[in-house]
C-alpha cells in the first residue's frame, strides 16, 4: 500500500514534470469590459470582437463551425462563477448561482422567440435531438425522413430509432449547390408517405450552408400532421432564429459553435403542445435548470452561455448576420477567382449565411487542410468526400480571407 509520503512524494515529481498555469495566471485580474458603442463603423465593431478572443493575432480562425471561440467576456464569466461556486458549493449552487443559471432559460427564450416553459438546457445539439427521436413515440414501419446531407449528431439519435423501435429511415438527395426553393419543396413532398411521422432537417446545412426554408416546409408538414425538427447546431449565433416563424415543434442546438459559449452546452426547445409527447427520464421533474431528475448541473458554463447570447444580442443579430454573410460573400468571390474547385453552397442570399462549402478538382482536401494548418490557418476538412469548409463569423475579416485566399492559391 502507498504511504502517504510517497504519494506526496510521486505528486511532487509528477507537478515538476507537467507545466502548469502558474498562480499568477490562476488569480489574474479581469480582464476590463469592452464598451461596443464606441464603434464608429462595422469594421471597428468586429475589430473590437476579434481582441476578445484569445486566438492568437497571427492565426486564421476558419472553423466556428465545428467550435467557435469564447470572448474573453464569457470565459470571465465562467472563471468568476466557478470561484463564487466554490467558497460556498452548496449554498451558491441552489443559491443566487443556481436563480442565474435558472434565468438562462428566459434569456435563451427572448433569443429564440419562445416561451421559458419550452427551453429545457442540455449539453449539446446531439443531446438535443437524441431525446425526441428516442422518447417520441413511433412504432415499427414508421418513417424518419431527412437528407443525405444531415450531421452525424443527428442521425444518432434516428440510428436508435431505427435499431430499437423498426422505423424506416428516409434520406432525400439535395442537389449541390441548392438554389431552388420550390426544388427542396418539392422533393420533401415527393418522399413523403402516410407512413411519414417525423421530419429532422438542419436549418443550416453543416456540409453545405444551405439555410432551410423551415417556414415553407412547415406549410407542407402541419396539415398532415407530420413532427417538424430543427438541427440547429450551425444556426444559432449565426442567423436570426425564430421557432414560431419557423414553425417547428422542436429546436436543438449547441452554445459552443457560432453562440461562441463555453463548450458542452446547449439547449432544446419544445412547442409546449408537442412537449407532452416527449417523456424522458431527463426532464421527468420539470423542465427547470436544476431538477431532481436532471441532478446537479454545471452551473457555471450554463451562466457562461446566457453571457454569450447576451453579447449576440448587445451586437446585433441581424447585423451579426449581415457581416458573415457579406464576408462569405467575399470569400466565395476571391474562391471563383481561382478555379480548381466547385462551390457547393447556395447562390441566393437567402438561402446563404456565414458558411461556404467547395470541392477540389484536383488537389486532395487533406493536404491543403494540413498544409493550411501549418501556416496557421484553420479551416474545416469535410469527411467523405474531396470538400472543405469555410466559417467566417463576425471576427473574421477580409483581411483574414485575403490571407487564406493566397496560401490556399499557392497549394493548388
Amino acid at each position: 500500500m502507498t504511504s502517504r509520503r510517497q504519494f506526496i512524494k510521486g505528486a511532487s515529481v509528477l507537478t515538476s514534470a507537467v507545466t502548469l498555469p502558474s498562480l499568477l495566471e490562476l488569480t489574474r485580474p479581469e480582464e476590463e469590459s469592452v464598451d461596443f458603442s464606441i464603434a464608429r463603423t462595422d469594421d471597428e465593431l468586429f475589430a473590437l470582437v476579434r481582441k476578445q478572443l484569445l486566438i492568437p493575432e497571427n492565426r486564421i480562425y476558419l472553423n466556428t463551425g465545428s467550435l467557435g471561440p469564447s470572448p474573453i467576456s464569457v470565459i470571465d464569466t465562467v472563471y468568476k462563477a466557478m470561484r463564487q461556486l466554490e467558497m460556498n458549493p452548496v449554498g451558491e449552487n441552489w443559491g443566487d448561482l443556481g436563480k442565474a443559471m435558472e434565468a438562462v432559460r428566459d434569456t435563451v427564450a427572448s433569443f429564440i422567440n419562445a416561451k421559458k416553459e419550452e427551453i429545457l438546457l442540455t449539453r449539446n445539439t446531439t443531446e438535443g435531438l437524441s431525446i425526441i427521436s428516442s422518447c417520441l413515440e413511433l412504432k415499427k414501419g414508421d418513417e424518419i425522413l431527412t437528407t443525405t446531407q444531415e450531421h452525424g449528431g443527428a442521425l444518432t439519435g434516428m440510428a436508435f430509432a431505427e435499431k430499437t423501435k423498426g422505423v424506416i429511415i428516409k434520406k432525400i438527395e439535395l442537389p449541390s449547390p441548392t438554389d431552388d426553393i420550390g426544388d427542396i419543396i418539392g422533393r420533401i413532398q415527393a418522399n413523403i408517405t402516410r407512413k411519414t411521422k417525423l421530419i429532422i432537417l438542419s436549418h443550416v446545412n453543416t456540409a453545405t450552408g444551405l439555410v432551410m426554408p423551415f417556414a415553407e416546409v412547415a406549410k407542407v408538414t402541419k396539415p398532415k400532421g407530420i413532427v417538424l425538427v430543427a438541427d440547429g447546431a450551425q444556426s444559432a449565433g449565426l442567423i436570426k432564429v425564430d421557432v414560431k416563424n419557423m414553425g417547428v415543434d422542436a429546436y436543438a442546438t449547441s452554445g459552443h459553435k457560432w453562440l461562441m459559449g463555453p463548450k458542452e452546452t446547449g439547449f432544446l426547445y419544445l412547442n409546449k403542445e408537442f412537449a407532452p409527447k416527449i417523456i424522458n427520464v431527463f426532464s421527468h421533474s420539470g423542465f427547470a435548470a436544476y431538477s431532481a431528475s436532471s441532478g446537479t448541473r454545471n452551473v457555471a458554463t450554463i451562466i457562461g452561455l446566457g453571457a454569450a447570447i447576451d453579447l449576440h444580442q448587445q451586437i446585433g443579430v441581424e447585423k451579426i448576420y449581415q457581416r458573415c454573410l457579406e464576408i462569405r460573400n467575399y470569400c466565395r468571390t476571391e474562391l471563383e477567382k481561382i478555379g480548381g474547385l466547385k462551390i457547393t453552397s447556395p447562390t441566393p442570399d437567402h438561402l446563404s449565411c456565414g458558411i461556404l462549402c467547395f470541392t477540389l478538382e484536383k488537389a486532395v482536401n487533406r493536404e491543403v487542410f494540413n498544409k493550411l494548418r501549418e501556416q496557421g490557418i484553420i479551416i474545416k476538412l469535410l469527411p467523405g468526400g474531396n470538400d472543405l469548409r469555410i466559417s467566417c463569423h463576425m471576427f473574421v475579416s477580409k483581411g483574414d480571407v485575403d490571407r487564406f485566399i493566397e496560401a490556399f492559391r499557392r497549394l493548388i
